[in-house]
């Protein structure tokens, strides 16, 4: 079981774990809590293992800074900032204690593994294949190091091994499936009456001018233009250093030729595939006799019997690609390896074990890889070696912008000159909102409104974009923020207070209409008369029906549902265009006979939660029994 967990973690759960490391751990940096320089000062001992307050500070950091980016500011609101060091230790501690668990549980992750990941990452690669140079910048841009990143996933893999084993071993029992199709299929019955938001036209509103200065004096933010800043800057992009490059016929040709392979045509096939069906849950007995099944299709196939006779004779799933050529990276995976060394036509393949069963395939045609000549892929060869040659600019002159403009803090003229980049101009934007430039990069405007940048006037540090561009800016022009005069905004004040006025008296006749009939006061059809108001019927529907508005539908379905004595009970509810009184009527539970795909797909939900939950029940036991002591 380990080992099919292991074999996993090399597929498409790698994939989503990596994605995550990179989203996530990108501003955490694990290997930075428990690899780098440590300091006297504990701040607690997990199991006799020390964390020191620089590793607490680092989380700390990097916790706030994600927490920045995820609300797009650079000052927390205050309940945001709260508890974010108790957070940052208990992740701190957290982690220490499942990768000691792990480590004593015997848990190992390969460098093979680790370079598979590597090597597998779309965000590291060029022409679909591994470049260094990408992953360098990419790891620059993330704040990280080779060995910093390496270690981050080899240690959240090794964690990760226990969380997957549980995961892959939780089931669903019958009656959890059958109470869940019940409760998600449910159908309800229910009326309801909407209060249009013109209820109360015929009724004006007033507002008192006390009531409007009130509200201004007490709102004073609502009232502000935002503060708005411009910026100059220089770009540095390999996009615009690629169209500087004019390569001579020589570099072009030394270059084809040093890639040849680059500028050739894959090796491609038509395939003919057989596919015995067998399940996931098939016993050794079940697997022997498709083995046994598919060793007669072999034999009759190597005697010259067509896939298209032996497909009907023996009920096959049968994939004719004769008419279509197919690259390796266009077959599936699991077949790859084994397409790769079929290169003759009428060669079978050896059977294939696959998810969806024992696959055997035959080459009906292989074409070998065409390397164009030189003429036919000019264009090609200028544009990879533009592309080659401004990446490995973009590093050097990447670091000369950070020395000149930080050696030159108050100016970006020096820059400019020495290099000879442009400074280029943007319009006026705000912290929330840039322009249709740089400025709508959510980075660019964050520094550009930090105190280094806007109050000491400083040039920005360089800012990677992307792993393609960066850039140096400074203000221009700082317009701070402003109150309006009340006169200008009463009139907007007035309408906002009358729309408040309305709303409460909409809210309390939704409440009043409420009680009277839960009290049994009155009956609907009184209370149509007595308000005016039109009662409409559902019937019964299911939780997801777009037949009547979605508030409406969701708040039926919080309804307790009647009892035996069938009283209908009733809630309130605001809606877009007004308010809603909603009177559960009856409820029926879902149809229990779905199709086996229907099944498995609440099965696999049910599994999927369970063994979530059973982690997290497992992760706290760990925490519980780890001693960890906390210093003050």
């Amino acid at each position: 079981m380990l080992q099919s967990i292991r074999d996993n973690t090399q597929g498409w759960i790698a994939g989503v774990i990596i994605s995550i490391l990179i989203l996530s751990f990108a501003l955490w940096g694990i290997h930075s809590y428990f690899m780098g320089a440590g300091s006297s000062n504990v701040v607690a001992k997990v199991n006799g293992i020390e964390i020191s307050k620089n590793q607490l500070n680092v989380a700390y950091e990097r916790l706030r800074r994600q927490m920045q980016m995820q609300l797009g500011t650079a000052q927390l609101p205050a309940e945001a900032e709260s508890g974010l060091k108790s957070r940052a230790l208990q992740t701190l501690v957290s982690f220490q204690v499942l990768e000691q668990s792990s480590l004593k549980d015997n848990y190992r992750v390969t460098p093979e593994q680790i370079d598979s990941f590597l090597q597998g990452m779309p965000e590291f690669q060029i022409n679909g294949e591994f470049s260094v140079a990408r992953f360098q910048q990419a790891l620059n841009t993330l704040l990280f190091s080779a060995t910093d990143f390496i270690e981050m996933i080899k240690a959240t893999l090794l964690i990760d091994q226990p969380r997957l084993g549980i995961l892959f071993t939780s089931f669903a029992m019958p009656n959890e499936i059958k109470d869940s199709i019940a409760l998600i299929g449910q159908e309800r019955s229910f009326q309801y009456l909407v209060i249009p938001q013109d209820y109360f036209n015929r009724q004006p509103v007033s507002i008192s001018e006390e009531k409007i200065a009130a509200y201004y004096a007490q709102h004073q933010d609502e009232f502000k233009t935002s503060e708005q800043v411009n910026i100059e800057y220089i770009l540095l992009s390999t996009n615009d250093l690629a169209n500087k490059i004019q390569p001579s016929e020589e570099q072009l040709k030394n270059f084809y030729n040093d890639n040849s392979s680059s500028f050739s045509s894959p090796t491609e096939w038509q395939l003919d595939v057989l596919t015995l069906p067998v399940s996931p849950n098939a016993t050794a007995d079940d697997v022997k006799k498709a083995q046994l099944k598919m060793g007669e299709v072999i034999k009759l196939a190597n005697s010259g019997s067509d896939f298209a006779s032996l497909a009907k004779q023996y009920a096959l799933v049968r994939e004719n690609q004769l008419n279509s050529w197919h690259s390796l990276t266009q077959i599936p995976v699991d077949l790859q390896k084994v397409v790769a060394n079929l290169t003759k036509q009428g060669e079978l393949s050896s059977l294939v074990p696959t998810e969806k069963g024992l696959v055997l395939i035959k080459v009906i045609a292989y074409k070998m890889p065409l390397v164009e000549s030189y003429a036919a892929v000019k264009d090609k060869v200028k544009d990879a070696f533009k592309r080659q040659k401004a990446e490995e600019q973009f590093a050097d002159i990447r670091e000369k912008v950070a020395s000149l403009s930080y050696e030159h803090p108050d100016s970006l003229q020096s820059t400019s000159k020495e290099l000879g980049m442009p400074i280029q101009t943007s319009g006026l934007f705000t912290k929330e909102k840039g322009g249709k430039d740089l400025t709508s990069n959510n980075k660019v405007r964050e520094v550009a409104f930090s105190n280094d940048v806007l109050n000491l006037q400083n040039n920005s540090d360089l800012i990677q974009l992307d792993p393609s561009s960066a850039v140096v800016l400074r203000v221009k022009t700082h317009m701070p923020a402003a109150i309006v005069p009340l006169a200008t905004v009463k009139n907007q004040i007035e309408d906002k207070l009358k729309e408040i006025a309305i709303n409460e008296k909409l809210s309390n006749l939704a409440d009043e209409i409420t009680t009277r009939l839960q009290a049994g006061k009155l009956l609907p059809d009184q209370i149509s008369h007595e308000y005016h108001l039109n009662w409409i019927n559902s019937g019964f529907i299911g939780r997801h029906s777009t037949k009547i508005g979605q508030a409406i539908v969701e708040k039926a379905f919080e309804i307790p549902s009647p009892l035996e004595n069938k009283k209908v009970n009733y809630a309130a509810i605001k809606i877009s265009t007004g308010y809603a009184v909603v009177g559960l009527v009856d409820s029926k539970p879902g149809n229990a006979l779905v199709s086996k795909e229907q099944y498995q797909a609440f099965s696999d939900q049910i599994q999927t939660s369970d063994g979530t939950l059973e982690y997290e029940l497992y992760k706290d036991s760990l925490i519980k029994k780890a001693k960890i002591v906390l210093e003050n």
